[in-house]
Order: C-alpha cells, then sequence, then structure tokens
C-alpha cells in the first residue's frame, strides 16, 4: 500500500481488444475447480444510482441459524472501514423460494433464520460512492470493486472455493479487469479457491482502456485502467516492463499465471495504491503523469506495489493471513512488509536503469529525514508503530496533532533499517551475501516449503545466519529509541552522512506540499519548525499563503516578502473546516542526512556500493545457501 501526493478523455475497448483479453488470458481447467459452497452474481442494471446489486447463493445452509458478515478491513488496506453500511434491501429466502426471517445481530452481522436447513439465497443492493481504491465504486462510465467492501461472508465457507459472476452495464464492454481466475466456457464468471483470494482480488469494468500486454517470465502483464489521460503509452509500456523484470529478477519464479495492473485516473496530480496477490489497484493522477519532475517518484510507486506480490503476499508475517475479516489483523513486523518495500523500490527501478545513484540515496533521505525530524521518533519504536497502525480508531490517515506527534511511519524507518541491514550484511560477508539473500530465503522457507508466514525470531534467526554474526544493534533498532548509528553503515559502501543539525531562517516553514484535487496538501511537517509550532498538521489542505491563493510553483514566492520574526497568515481546510492560522517566523534547527560519497574508499567499500547499486558489470555472482 502507498499514496503519493504529486479530465481527459476515456478510450473505450475496441471489439478486437476484448475478444483477445477474453480468449487469451489464462484461466483455470475443469479439473482445477472444487465445487463451492458460495456464488455470487454482481449486477449494475443502473450505473447512475450508484449501487451494485449481490445475489448470493449459499448452498450449505444446514444450521438453524446462518451469520452473513459484511468484511471490517480488505487484504492491503490497514484500516477499519464501515462497509456495512452501504447495505440495503436485504432478503433472504430458501431453494424453494420461501422467505425467512431474518435480524442484524451487530452492526456487520445479518443472522438469517432456517428451519428447514436448505440452501439459502440472499440479495441486498450497496452504494458504491467512494472513488478510492480501498472502497467500491460506480458511476455511469466505470466500476470498481474490492470483493470485501461488497461480498458478505459465512465463517464456515471462508476456507472454500467461491465463484463470482459479473454482470456489467448493458452499455459498457463486456471484459472485466481483475486477477481472479475465469472459469471455462463461462463468460465474466470468475473463480477462487477460498475467501482469502477472492477478496484480495478487485475488478475494474467500465469504459476501459486496456494498454499493450507484456510477458516477464513467460507471464503476461496486463494494465487496463480508465480515464488514464494523455502519455507516451508505448514507452510507458516499454518501462513498466523493464520495472517488473528488475523485481522478478530478485526471486526467479513467479507464483501467479498472469498480473493486472487496474487504474483509474483522477484529477489531480498525485497517485495511490493497494497491493494484492496477483494485481494492484492503481489512483492516477491523469495530468502531467510522465512529466520529468514525477516520472521516476511514479515509477518508484509502481515499482512498491509490484514488489508487495513478493514481500507482502507471499513473504509475510505470520498474523496476515489467513485473515480474520471481523477485526484488526494486527503485527509487530508491519515495517517490514511496508518499510523494506519501500526500500526496495528504488533500487528495483535502478536496476531497471531508469534512476540513477544520486536519485536512490536521495529517496533514502528523504525517508530517514522523515523519521528522524518529526518527534515520534522519541516516543515510538518500530514495532509499536506497526500495531498501532490500526489503533487510531482504525483510521490512520485521520490522526490528530497529538497522535502524529507521537508517532512514526512504518515505511520510514523500516526504509531505513532494510538498508542498514543490507549494508551490515555485505559488508560481514565481504559482499557475497545481502539482503536479497535474506528475502529470497524467506521465499523460499516460509513462503514455498513451509506455506504459512514468519514470526520476528524467524525473520532475525534468517538475517543472522545470512550476515554470520549477531545482530543485537539491528534488532534494538526496530524494539527500543536507540539512537541510529547511520554514519558507521554507511561507511560500509564508502558514503558519508551529514547528521548534523543546521541553523534555518524563520522563512523556512518546515512544510513539504503536494498538489491534489487541485490543491496543496501537506505531506510532512519538519519537528519545530514555524509550521509545526503554529499548529499546521499533515493533511491539511493549503488555501492561502500571506493572503494569496496557495498555488505549488507560488508557494516559494509568497514567502519572499517575509523575513524572521515576521508575521504570516496561512488558511487550510481541515475536517471540512476552514481555519486560519498565524505563523510567527523563527529560525529553527534541523538535519538534513545529506548523503556524499567518502573522498577514498578502499575495495571492498566500492565493491558494496557497486554491488548494492545495481551496477551490473559489478553483481556478485549468486551463492547456493
Amino acid at each position: 500500500m502507498k499514496f503519493n501526493v504529486r479530465p481527459s478523455k476515456c478510450i473505450i475497448f475496441s471489439l478486437v481488444a476484448i475478444v483477445l483479453n477474453c480468449f487469451l488470458w489464462p484461466g483455470i481447467t475443469d479439473a482445477q475447480i472444487r465445487q463451492p459452497k458460495t456464488s455470487f452474481t454482481v449486477s449494475m442494471p443502473d450505473p447512475g444510482s450508484q449501487q451494485y446489486h449481490v445475489h448470493l447463493i449459499y448452498s450449505q445452509g444446514q444450521k438453524a441459524l446462518n451469520d452473513f458478515h459484511m468484511c471490517a478491513w480488505t487484504p492491503g488496506f490497514y484500516e477499519l472501514i464501515d462497509f456495512s453500511s452501504a447495505v440495503t434491501g436485504f432478503n433472504a429466502k430458501d431453494e424453494k423460494g420461501n422467505n425467512l426471517p431474518w435480524k442484524k445481530t451487530d452492526s456487520n452481522t445479518w443472522q438469517v433464520a432456517n428451519p428447514k436447513r436448505r440452501p439459502l439465497i440472499i440479495d441486498y443492493d450497496v452504494k458504491a460512492i467512494v472513488p478510492f481504491v480501498g472502497n467500491i465504486y460506480l458511476d455511469e462510465h466505470y466500476g470498481y470493486i474490492i470483493p470485501g467492501g461488497l461480498l458478505m461472508y459465512v465463517k464456515d465457507a471462508l476456507r472454500h472455493p467461491v465463484t463470482l459472476e459479473i454482470k456489467p452495464y448493458a452499455k459498457w464492454p463486456k471484459y472485466v479487469a481483475t486477477g481472479l481466475k475465469k472459469v471455462p466456457k463461462k463468460k465474466n464468471i470468475f473463480y477462487a479457491a477460498d475467501f482469502d483470494e477472492l477478496y484480495d482480488s478487485p475488478l475494474l469494468m467500465g469504459n476501459l482502456e486496456a494498454l499493450p500486454s507484456f510477458t516477464v517470465n513467460g507471464i503476461p502483464h496486463q494494465f487496463a485502467g480508465y480515464n488514464l489521460g494523455d502519455f507516451d503509452r508505448r514507452q510507458f509500456i516499454a518501462d513498466l516492463q523493464k520495472i517488473t523484470k528488475s523485481a522478478v529478477a530478485f526471486f526467479g519464479n513467479i507464483p501467479f499465471r498472469h498480473y493486472t495492473f487496474l487504474a483509474t485516473g483522477m484529477s489531480h496530480g498525485g497517485f495511490g495504491g493497494v497491493e494484492h496477490l496477483n494485481s494492484t489497484s492503481l489512483m492516477l493522477g491523469n495530468k502531467g503523469l510522465m512529466a520529468p519532475d514525477r516520472k521516476a517518484t511514479f515509477y518508484e510507486f509502481l515499482a512498491h506495489e509490484y514488489f508487495h506480490l513478493y514481500n507482502a503476499k507471499r513473504i509475510r508475517p505470520v498474523e496476515l493471513g489467513p485473515f480474520d475479516y471481523s477485526k484488526e489483523n494486527k503485527t509487530d513486523l508491519l515495517w517490514i512488509s511496508e518499510g523494506f518495500t519501500d526500500y526496495y523500490e528504488y533500487l528495483i527501478v535502478r536496476g531497471a536503469g531508469l534512476i540513477d545513484d544520486q536519485q536512490v540515496l536521495a529517496g533514502y533521505q528523504e525517508h530517514i529525514g522523515n523519521y528522524e525530524n518529526t518527534p515520534g521518533h522519541l516516543y515510538q519504536t518500530l514495532s509499536e508503530s506497526s500495531r498501532s497502525i490500526w489503533s487510531v480508531r482504525g483510521a490512520p490517515t485521520t490522526r490528530d496533532k497529538e497522535e502524529l506527534s507521537k508517532t512514526i511511519s512504518v515505511y520510514d524507518k523500516g526504509c531505513a533499517l532494510a538498508m542498514l541491514l543490507d549494508l551490515k550484511i555485505r559488508h560481514e560477508t565481504q559482499n557475497l551475501r545481502s539482503l536479497d539473500d535474506v528475502m529470497r530465503l524467506l521465499y523460499h522457507d516460509y513462503y514455498q516449503v513451509k506455506k504459512r508466514g514468519f514470526t520476528g525470531p524467524e525473520f532475525w534467526i534468517t538475517c543472522k545466519h545470512l550476515a554470520g554474526v549477531p545482530l543485537d544493534e539491528l534488532i534494538s533498532y526496530s524494539t527500543t529509541l536507540k539512537p541510529v548509528d547511520y554514519p558507521k553503515y554507511f561507511a560500509y559502501a564508502g558514503l558519508a552522512i551529514d547528521t548534523n543539525t543546521h541553523h534555518l531562517d524563520g522563512n523556512n516553514l518546515g512544510i513539504t506540499a503536494a498538489v491534489k484535487d487541485s490543491s496543496l496538501l501537506i505531506k510532512a511537517i519538519a519537528w519545530n519548525s514555524p509550521a509545526f509550532k503554529a499548529g499546521l498538521q499533515q493533511n491539511d489542505r493549503l488555501i492561502s499563503v500571506g493572503h494569496k491563493k496557495a498555488a505549488l510553483e507560488l508557494f516559494a514566492s509568497a514567502l519572499k516578502d517575509y523575513k524572521t520574526n515576521d508575521t504570516l497568515s496561512i488558511t487550510v481546510s481541515r475536517a471540512n473546516k476552514t481555519i486560519e492560522l498565524k505563523l510567527k517566523l523563527t529560525s529553527w534547527d534541523t538535519r538534513f542526512f545529506t548523503i556524499n560519497p567518502m573522498p577514498h574508499p578502499d575495495q571492498l567499500q566500492m565493491q558494496i556500493y557497486n554491488g548494492w547499486l545495481r551496477h551490473s558489470e559489478h553483481l556478485p555472482k549468486k551463492k547456493n545457501r
């Protein structure tokens, strides 16, 4: 999962594209299908009503009372969402057509009485008004479904097969983009081995555009989207193929038969995504997506989501699957799933030849600065951050100022710790081993062989085995507030990092902002900065700065007439309220964490640097475990 803050015509499928996708996309054989206990049919006869209709057949209704549940959350997005409140028109019958009594026993549960213990038929409608990849949406142009936000489950059926039929709106092309397997000889009927697979496989339909497909190690990859905007499709697909090849090269193995990128174009300039088993759901700003100042960040974002197919979906903490959809699934190790993926996104794009060394180092510098320049690093450990991502009303994107000031990001410190661990292993093994080997061994031992997630001790045992030395200091960085010794670890690669404190004038507000939905959104606020002291918060929308309309290109110029100790007025929108704040432009201190080469690195430092940053001529040969 990743979200970054950075109307065009839609291009409709041609008949040829529809036919090719229907007949060439991998499905399953009849022999692979086990009899499902649950089958769904989803229709949308009037998409303007923004309402899906769900028809559910549950063939194992032998109990006198059967509980049908809506999910409290869905895989890949660690936030509780009230999906059940969108459900209306619930109705239950048996297979003979007899109406059955039912009642809601809690906010997420509909209990159906079935005295004759016959198969059950359930119908209900779901409002779909949230245009977001972590929810469901429908309008006259397209429909997006995360199955966990639409389809009810019975606990006894969670580990059993399920089928899903999609009936797109009559005026749309019949094509449905998804990672689900197609049932042979059936139109838009899909099969999942269990509900974990179903809920981890979103679907996109409507007036879509299919970009040219490509293969990696013989596995087809498709990019399908709505309202994608104006950019060079051919160049993008060529670059995307390089990115996916670079990610797959870490492991060699691809654990699925096809992969689908599902994209929805939005009017703002940012992007966000949620990873899934063999697909990813993307929100893409459709203006300037491939502009020179945004392309690298966009590619790093795509690498992040794609690498999740290994790290988080297969290499995962033991708590993250099989899932409990009724409550949070907490783990102390989310920093590995998300922070390590942030770490690898830069190396993947570097390995694809699409960014240079300085861009990689700049990414790591930003993560370190984000962690160290927030007060949260004095309060919260990395393990605590992993668990607490759920703790604030189940909604990490709506934390207040006090909550934000005492928390850290699993992405930022997790990325930094991955880098330190990688450099440590390379140093101790004379650059013969690396964090890459850790990831490969975890993939083999726990996903391929044991078919489960790993525990915290198992993760560190794997790291210690490959490093050949104790890793107590690095372990402490994940479980304590111990200050991080960055210079020691960067020196392993012949690099110096500036950890000194620098004094800044007051007209540096300490705000990191980016465009979203035609306004400026505050992404981050530096600790002790004028913005921090004035009460500005992450996710505030900047309306005006110094009584001038806030815009990215005017943000710096709005400050040019101010000096230290002046007062600046800033107006923001927060929780649908307009707030005007006064900033006193006092001077303040911060750290930049600039990374530069040492003047005279030794041979091992050079080898580590070149191997680490994917200089192909210097990469060590893989050794047997």
